[in-house]
Formats: C-alpha cells, structure tokens, sequence
C-alpha cells in the first residue's frame, strides 16, 4: 500500500507542482502586462502634458507678439499726436478725445451716449422719452448705444484728430513703428 500511495503521490505531486508553477507563470505574465499597461498610459499622459505645454507655449508667444506689436502702434500713435498737439494743429476737443476715455469724455461735456450718438449722426436706439428706464430692453439699447458710441470715439482719435506732419517727420515716426515691429518679431518669434 505504501507501494501505492507512493506511486499516486508523485502524479499528484507533479500536478501540485506544476500548478502552482502556473500559477506564479501566471501572476508574474500578468504583473508584466499591467506594468507594461501603466507605462503606456503614463508615457501617454506625458506626451499629451508635453503637447499642451507647447500649445500653450505658443498661444503665449502669439499673445506676447500682438501686445508687443500693439505697444509700438499706440507708441506711434502717441509720437504723432503730441507732434499735432505741439504744432498747435488739433482742437482742444481733439486732444480731450486722445487723453481722455469715454466716459471721462461724458462727463467733461456733459453727455450720454445717446446724446454723444446724435452729435455725431451715429445711430440711436434707446429712446428717454417713450421708455420705462427699468425695463430691459432699454438696458440693452442704452449698452448698444454706448459701445456705437465708443466705437467712433475709438476711430475718431485716429480719423479726425490727427494732423499732416512734414514727410520727414512722418518718415521718422514710420522707421521708428517698424524697428518697434521688427524688434517684436525678434524678441517673440512665431514657429
């Protein structure tokens, strides 16, 4: 019997063996699989930081260049106006419209967008007269009136208050604005 039992016991021990064999086979493949996965989603993690940083990089540079550029044009604008203003060649309204903001503007004379619109022709659609100031639709009116207003308040520092400068002046102050430029695209170049 022990003859037997012996003869049974090695299968059975082989079998136990190669079982448990597997099964560290197993758990070791499968270890390796879900750190191969974690690897993966981590490099693939990184490289979609990596590509919004750059991204982000860029949309920086970009914003950093249209600053820049717009820094030199208000530099330029300011060179021209206060060599009109130093001539003596703009009104006093037109150097209040360079100076001032809209509604510093407003104040100063005494106006409302509503009045400032019909001054300038521009277009009006709230009505003082005939509206119930509470209601909402004159608050949208009034804020289309005001942004009308402030529009052509904008394009009038540049249309009608400006003057005619010597071509040399003018030539000096349009070398400057481009050094200004060339320098914004030097100092944030866009790939």
């Amino acid at each position: 019997m022990k003859e037997t039992f012996k003869q049974i016991n090695i299968p059975i021990a082989i079998i136990i063996t190669a079982i448990i064999l597997g099964g560290f086979y197993f758990a070791t493949e499968y270890s390796k699989q879900k750190s191969i996965e974690r690897e993966r989603q981590f490099i693939s993690e990184q490289e979609e930081q990596e590509r919004l940083l750059e991204e982000e990089m860029r949309e920086q540079a970009k914003q950093s260049l249209n600053d820049c550029i717009d820094n030199a044009e208000k530099k330029y604008l300011d060179l021209w106006n206060r060599e009109c203003k130093s001539l003596g060649l703009l009104t006093s309204r037109c150097i209040d419209i360079q100076e001032l903001t809209l509604d510093d503007y407003f104040n100063k004379y005494n106006l409302n967008p509503i009045e400032y619109n019909k001054k300038r022709g521009l277009s009006v659609v709230s009505d003082f007269e005939n509206t119930n100031i509470e209601d909402e639709d004159f608050s949208a009116n009034l804020a289309k009136d005001y942004l009308t207003g402030y529009f052509d308040y904008l394009a009038r520092r540049r249309d009608e208050c400006s003057c005619r400068l010597s071509v040399y002046t003018a030539d000096r102050f349009n070398e400057i604005l481009e050094k200004d430029k060339a320098e914004c695209f030097k100092k944030y170049p866009q790939n």
